[in-house]
């Protein structure tokens, strides 16, 4: 489908894929998919290969091993990459959820209300949009991303807790509030307490569990 959508130029503003476990390198080599990369990314980094400025992200979600658990590398590529920009590294802390607030803040959308509220932004789009909220959680080099904190996906039988409800307090890299469908969904439960503080603290299933509180607007590490 999205080959046939490129081919068109009908791509939608936002794709996210996952390639198969052989693509991916799970089930092959790391040189497996680096082939498949090469060859899957190259016509869409061609000059004019979209109508409009493109930002292409990829990423792993697992480290070769544990000595440094699950800090990975994220490649960003594309014609959105500002040309000075190119061939650099940026040490700024991200996490999975940095494409949300990324998103939020490029698009100016409305926020989830989790733990997208928070994650720093893609430091070239904060830039552009004037978002100013980046910074370095103070518990980043202590937290084990190889442990799972409790949760409704946990797999460990003893770790398995209702989805919490969102913090309908919060305001997002986009300077608004959460979504109105997610707000409406949510009332019955909107003083219920929550994980979700805006502080963009990360957490694990160790020395940095998640603390629920009484909803409030965002904390400030």
């Amino acid at each position: 489908m999205f080959q046939r959508a490129f081919k068109a130029r009908q791509v939608p503003q936002f794709v996210f894929m996952s390639p198969n476990m052989m693509n991916d390198g799970h089930n092959t080599t790391l040189e497996f998919a680096t082939q498949w990369s090469h060859k899957f990314l190259e016509p869409l980094l061609a000059d004019n290969a979209f109508d409009e400025r493109t930002l292409i992200m990829l990423t792993y979600d697992e480290s070769e091993d544990y000595s440094k658990p699950n800090h990975i590398a994220t490649l960003l590529l594309g014609s959105a990459i500002p040309p000075k920009l190119k061939g650099t590294t940026d040490d700024t802390f991200y996490t999975h959820y940095s494409i949300l607030s990324t998103i939020e803040a490029n698009w100016k959308l409305p926020h989830l209300g989790r733990y997208d509220v928070g994650a720093n932004v893609f430091q070239f789009v904060a830039d552009w949009t004037g978002y100013t909220g980046n910074r370095d959680p103070p518990n980043a080099a202590s937290v084990n991303n190889s442990l799972s904190y409790p949760g409704a996906l946990n797999n460990d039988t003893m770790k398995v807790i209702g989805i919490p409800p969102p913090n309908t307090k919060l305001i997002g890299a986009s300077g608004l509030g959460i979504l109105d469908q997610i707000r409406a969904e949510w009332s019955i439960a909107a003083t219920w307490k929550t994980p979700y503080d805006g502080s963009g603290k990360v957490f694990d299933g160790d020395k940095n569990l998640p603390v629920y509180a009484a909803p409030a607007p965002n904390h400030q590490l």
